[in-house]
């Protein structure tokens, strides 16, 4: 057998090659460096067992198959191609109750321990790349934001006065979307500037004043809502992740229509797209 320094600075060597070839995107294979890669560490193990307890270990060849289905069904997150793997290149139907019984073991702890999952999964993840393949993320995936938007919006500064409160109100929008000086901040439901006009009205009947000059759409009662951008172009699948990176409670579609010039056409609710899928699925 190959010496122990051997065994394990060849594994450690093929180890550190294919994640730099990977990393930077080189075209190359995965289950080659990775069942020489369990290959090695395992023979390491077999001399290790067999120096410490003689008696009992297998041969080294036995380990080093062992390790390879180790490795790869941790890798690749494949535990039955990996058993299929070993008992190939084997021949041997004994080796199968230790296969599973490492190949399962390397597989729970890369998945359940480390929380990884298959290597080919992660890459399409660091690349953006969407691998979720459900019923209801292939229907989100089909429809976009614009389909299902509502439409009865108005863009409003944050202080108004009653008159032009009065004049928004009577266009009837349903959402009140509130400018800040980088964009929109907030949006409300129109119905409780509505609520609020009345309402100081009548306060200022009673008190026999006037109603006050101006009105702030952050600080009166209403059903704020934080809100984040989407592009129109956006399926509602890019609409749901756009809610949990961000926390807002809505979206608002925009499209650039000239250079640093973005058009709002509509707002998405997280209800909206759950409606969606209903009406779909039923």
């Amino acid at each position: 057998p190959l010496p122990l320094w051997l065994l394990i600075g060849a594994g450690i060597a093929k180890l550190v090659v294919t994640a730099i070839t990977i990393g930077l995107g080189m075209p190359s294979g995965v289950i080659g460096p990775t069942l020489f890669m369990g290959a090695t560490l395992g023979g390491a193990m077999g001399l290790v067992g067999a120096q410490v307890a003689p008696d009992y270990a297998s041969s080294v060849g036995f380990y080093a198959m062992l390790g390879m289905g180790a490795m790869m069904g941790a890798v690749l997150q494949a535990p039955l191609a990996a058993l299929m793997t070993v008992l190939e290149l084997t021949r041997n139907s004994n080796i199968i109750l230790p296969a599973m019984l490492i190949i399962t073991t390397s597989s729970l702890v890369t998945s359940e321990a480390f929380g990884k999952k298959s290597l080919f999964l992660t890459i399409l993840k660091t690349q953006g790349l969407s691998y979720q393949n459900s019923p209801v993320i292939q229907a989100l995936r089909r429809v976009s934001v614009g389909a299902i938007m509502e439409r009865s919006i108005l863009r409003t500064e944050r202080h108004l006065s009653p008159a032009e409160a009065r004049k928004i109100l009577a266009s009837e929008p349903r959402w009140l979307i509130i400018e800040g000086s980088n964009g929109p901040t907030a949006m409300m439901p129109a119905v409780d500037l509505a609520r609020y006009l009345e309402d100081a009205a009548e306060e200022a009947k009673k008190a026999d004043r006037e109603m006050p000059e101006a009105i702030d759409l952050i600080e009166i009662p209403a059903n704020r809502r934080d809100i984040a951008p989407v592009q129109y172009q956006a399926t509602l699948e890019e609409a749901v992740e756009q809610f949990e990176s961000s926390g807002a409670e809505a979206l608002y579609v925009q499209r650039p229509i000239a250079p640093m010039i973005q058009h709002i056409y509509g707002i998405v609710l997280r209800s909206d797209i759950e409606s969606y899928y209903k009406y779909r699925r039923s």
